[in-house]
């Protein structure tokens, strides 16, 4: 599907919204070209009475001409505003439940193996840039279109056929001249587009990393860098600028050169008061022509940002199309039990200090390992790697002879667990976040698995129980409540491989050590990796690996 296929199919439930705002747009402008023409006409009329050439002059009609013209144009202009508007903000509520849906059914894994970044700007400046398309590219063009029939029209009537020619054929040569401008821009509008996307991912990697650039002193090298991708991204929208500029003024001089053309050809052939109405609606036209050099440049950019956001909704990674006919995805009951050894081979992050170390591991079920290190040495990092949510500089992580990180996503988050750092808590209860991705799960398994990190008790103070709300991002609950609440929702989950950033933080000795003897039973079948900064906090008989 070719994106303008894709982008007429998004495009087609608002066609009704659009057709009308494309009209009144029309409206506006042909009202504007006809208010010129009979107030010229008007103007010099009543000169020609003031001197005697006219007699009888009819005062009343022209001006009440000119004023409903006026008032018309006003109202087509507030009309297509908001008619036009609404149709846009449809749009955008389409483009983004489109893009968040196709997000939402690959949270972690960045489609094609882009950057989390990446994503965020196809929901920010892509979609941004296609709500636009239909008022700032393919109205003014359609727009333009009819109000240059309009004017031919009129010329034809009021004037005389080679009038109408002319006006015509410098309509259509205006149309060529924006278009070849248009194709100037084009490949630049894409760049654009590109660019502004590593612009954005070189920006957060700069921020986000922080830590680890200062840790390892590379914080003036990556400013460096982003000044460089600023500079040159500076350089692409100065330049594109200097298209549309030209573009504008080119179309501007043609209009005035065709005004004073239809001027030279009906002069004489039509009377005064006529010539003035023909040659101020032909100059009239530029309020319309004038628009679309800068409604065609943007065609490379539309295209790009359409193609972008296609990608995000319909593509796969090849190796999870190649293992999806391998493995059928299922769906993991909570009480399925599988005891299998996890096998880390030869991995390598992208973000670890020392590129030349890899990590390999063998996860026995029932044996936690813990993996310790000074802040900003990438041990997220490394989790989010194992997780699948950072791709590998290279290595494999094998249970019963698959890949995990290379099986589709939906597949990769039953057999993976990863409890980050940032705590993801949302509007809900806790009945509704526990259960969530869950089926009919009985409120004392519940109840089981919040007192086993601590929170029965608690829970029970509260009139509401398990229908308690968490607030917005959690704001009802402490911090410590939060991680407990992640970790009981882990605890009714089957998966292969767990993964635990910091899961006690804050919390204090005696409470870790008595979630930890609770856990102990779910961990005996799981392959199990803690990430702490406190190592002496876990039992003495757990493996540790000092990372990196």
């Amino acid at each position: 599907m070719t994106p303008w296929v894709y982008l007429l199919r998004l495009y087609r439930p608002r066609a009704s919204w659009l057709a009308v705002s494309y009209l009144c747009l029309t409206i506006t402008w042909l009202a504007g070209a006809a208010l010129l023409a009979v107030s010229g006409w008007f103007i010099t009329a009543c000169a020609m009475a003031g001197l005697g050439l006219i007699v009888n002059l009819n005062i009343f009609t022209p001006s009440a001409a000119i004023r409903g013209l006026a008032i018309l144009r006003t109202l087509g202009r507030y009309t297509e505003r908001v008619i036009g508007h609404e149709a846009i903000l449809r749009i955008l509520a389409d483009l983004r439940v489109r893009a968040f849906r196709a997000i939402s059914s690959r949270p972690a894994r960045i489609i094609d193996s882009r950057r989390y970044a990446d994503v965020v700007g196809r929901l920010l400046a892509d979609v941004e840039t296609l709500d636009g398309i239909p008022i700032r590219v393919i109205g003014p063009l359609f727009s333009a279109f009819l109000t240059l029939i309009g004017v031919i029209s009129i010329s034809a009537i009021w004037g005389n056929a080679l009038v109408a020619t002319t006006i015509g054929l410098g309509g259509t040569l205006i149309f060529v001249v924006a278009w070849i401008c248009a194709l100037k821009g084009r490949a630049q509008s894409r760049q654009l587009v590109q660019s502004r996307a590593v612009q954005r991912i070189a920006a957060i990697d700069h921020l986000a990393g922080m830590a680890e650039l200062i840790a390892n002193n590379q914080e003036k090298n990556s400013a460096q860098r982003l000044d460089e991708i600023d500079h040159a991204q500076l350089l692409r929208v100065s330049k594109q600028e200097v298209v549309s500029s030209v573009g504008e003024h080119s179309v501007q001089a043609l209009t005035l050169a065709l005004t004073l053309l239809v001027l030279f050809l009906a002069s004489g052939a039509v009377e005064a008061p006529i010539l003035a109405l023909l040659g101020l609606m032909t100059l009239g036209l530029n309020e319309a022509l004038g628009t679309l050099p800068g409604a065609l440049w943007r065609l490379g950019e539309s295209e790009e940002a359409a193609r972008r956001l296609q990608a995000l909704e319909t593509s796969e990674a090849p190796e999870c199309q190649a293992i999806q006919s391998q493995v059928e995805p299922r769906q993991i009951s909570v009480t399925e039990r599988s005891q299998t050894t996890i096998e880390i081979n030869d991995l390598v992050c992208q973000r670890q200090p020392n590129r030349q170390k890899s990590f390999s591991l063998t996860l026995l079920p029932g044996q936690p390992h813990i993996i310790y290190g000074k802040s900003g040495s990438g041990k997220t990092s490394l989790l989010e790697t194992l997780a699948g949510e950072l791709d590998p500089v290279r290595g494999i992580i094998m249970s019963q002879g698959i890949d995990l990180l290379s099986l589709p996503d939906e597949m990769r988050y039953q057999k993976i667990a990863f409890l980050g750092q940032s705590d993801q808590l949302i509007n809900i209860s806790i009945r509704e976040f526990l259960s969530l991705g869950l089926v009919n799960v009985p409120d004392d398994q519940l109840k089981s698995v919040l007192a086993a990190v601590g929170l029965k008790k608690t829970l029970e103070d509260t009139p509401e129980n398990l229908e308690y709300m968490l607030g917005v991002r959690g704001n009802r609950i402490s911090g410590g409540q939060a991680r407990r609440l992640q970790l009981a929702c882990l605890l009714l989950r089957e998966p292969s491989l767990v993964l635990l950033d910091e899961p006690f933080r804050g919390l204090e000795r005696p409470l870790v050590q008595s979630i930890i003897k609770n856990m102990t039973p779910w961990m005996a079948n799981k392959g199990v990796i803690f990430v702490t900064h406190d190592p002496d906090a876990m039992p003495s008989h757990w493996p540790k690996t000092r990372w990196p």
